[in-house]
């Protein structure tokens, strides 16, 4: 028989190991304290549970070569857009301040540059992104890059499979990434028969060590001409709101022109890293056009997550809302802030700026959605204008500030989007995209009540007592 004497020692040990390396890692003082928490109250459970969900992926990332050769190689081939489009970014964000800071912030810690973009669509609805998306699949010559989050086994999703072994056939290159822990609870038989019809098929993130760590961007390339991203994944809930909810509100984007490369640029280290392909060449990057685009709007790619060394969207965010003059509107299905995120929003709103928050008022998921009215009371309390979307479920991602600067992606507004996912968001320094939006804004407030802080403390003590129980695990959500 096993001698176990020496296995609760040993726990003890090890946790006390895993306790030094979180001081050392001068993480967020509430991050390190909650786990010190765990680790001695429950050192055995509390060893499995920071292996899965508890480790500093930022610092391993900054040792993961394949990743570290994929951002040179992606930094690399896109670096003549940059330096052909540099004086007139400069030159476009010159006369406003905030504009010209949230650019050199995002470009110190991603390295991205502003670039141009042409024939821009904001989409808000499912209909309207899968029927352009097939469009454009349809109309592809050389390749087709998709990556997204959430790939279901639906009627929708069969027949963008059938057509994407269709041009297979056709001699288009056909690559499809899809997170392995998102689209857990849905079956892989057309992405199999797709994979045996040519099509290259693989699974993202799919490591137990990194089950808390998720690719939650949506990206598609067409030929290197055309790029989507936004809110939506893969399904035919996104269209008609499926068995779960009356309709689904979301949104994404669509648009041609250099800033396609950074999409591009995107997909390709992200490939890169799960599968060694070396897709950086102009096979896959198309050349700069001779003239400038049509219906130039210049944009910004800001990008983040679990392995980066910083947590760029969520500095944009509080640099943008912080800055903000007029007013600060924004949509996400979540409302989980951290703290410097959450004081933003709250001195803003004390100093009389229009902030809005929009969310959804019939969850998908449960915690978050209960974590979201302890951050709500204060909010209110202190002016914020906070609106639950009635009319079915609300995804959308999108952030306006003083009615010139609009941020669209797929991040939402909540601790995991900042932290623990891999996320994308565009910032567009352009006033027509801003006012689009805001009119997109404010046409779904016709479909929303809104949540006041009397509202908020008339629900009780048991009310409250639940959410501040949610709030506590919005690190785990």
């Amino acid at each position: 028989m096993t001698d176990l004497r020496f296995l609760g020692p040993a726990l003890y040990v090890v946790a006390v190991l895993i306790m030094l390396t979180l001081v050392y890692d001068e993480r967020d003082p509430s991050t390190t304290l909650a786990w010190l928490m765990i680790l001695i109250v429950l050192p055995g459970v509390g060893l499995v549970l920071y292996f899965f969900f508890g480790r500093n992926w930022r610092y391993l990332g900054r040792r993961n070569r394949r990743k570290l050769l994929a951002t040179e190689h992606g930094h690399r081939i896109i670096r003549p857009a940059y330096e052909r489009y540099a004086a007139q970014a400069a030159q476009h964000v010159h006369d406003d301040p905030l504009s010209g800071r949230l650019s050199r912030s995002i470009q110190t810690q991603n390295g991205t540059r502003i670039l141009p973009c042409s024939h821009l669509e904001i989409m808000a609805s499912g209909a309207q992104k899968f029927e352009r998306l097939m469009f454009d699949i349809e109309s592809a010559e050389r390749f087709i890059h998709l990556e997204y989050f959430i790939w279901e086994n639906d009627d929708l999703t069969a027949a963008l499979c059938a057509l994407l072994a269709e041009k297979v056939s056709q001699g288009v290159e056909v690559r499809v990434l899809y997170d392995w822990m998102g689209s857990l609870p849905y079956g892989k038989s057309q992405l199999r028969k797709l994979a045996a019809a040519g099509a290259q098929v693989r699974a993202d993130a799919a490591q137990w060590r990194k089950i808390n760590y998720r690719n939650h961007r949506k990206i598609v390339v067409v030929d290197g001409a055309v790029a989507y991203t936004g809110g939506m994944n893969v399904g035919q809930e996104y269209i008609d709101g499926g068995s779960r909810f009356e309709t689904w509100r979301d949104t994404h984007v669509r648009f041609g022109g250099p800033l396609v490369l950074e999409l591009q640029r995107l997909f390709c280290q992200r490939w890169y890293e799960v599968t060694a392909e070396d897709l950086f060449s102009e096979t896959y990057f198309a050349p700069l056009p001779a003239d400038d685009p049509p219906d130039m709007v210049w944009a910004q790619l800001a990008t983040s997550g679990p392995e980066s060394s910083w947590e760029t969207i969520r500095h944009a965010f509080v640099l943008a809302i912080s800055s903000a003059q007029t007013r600060v509107w924004v949509q996400s299905p979540y409302f989980v802030p951290d703290q410097g995120v959450m004081d933003a929003l709250v001195s803003q709103s004390l100093a009389s700026v229009d902030v809005r928050f929009m969310m959804t008022a019939h969850p998908d998921k449960k915690l978050p959605w209960w974590a979201a009215f302890s951050y709500l009371g204060t909010f209110t309390h202190a002016g914020g204008r906070a609106y639950q979307y009635d009319a079915g479920f609300f995804h959308a991602k999108a952030v306006t500030i003083d009615g010139h600067i609009a941020a669209l992606g797929t991040a939402n507004f909540d601790i995991r989007s900042f932290a623990l996912h891999d996320e994308l968001m565009i910032f567009f320094y352009d006033e027509g995209v801003a006012r689009a939006q805001d009119a997109i804004f404010e046409e779904d407030l016709e479909r929303c009540h809104m949540v006041t802080a009397d509202d908020l403390h008339d629900r009780g003590r048991l009310f409250r007592f639940r959410n501040a129980l949610a709030r506590l695990a919005s690190r785990m959500m």
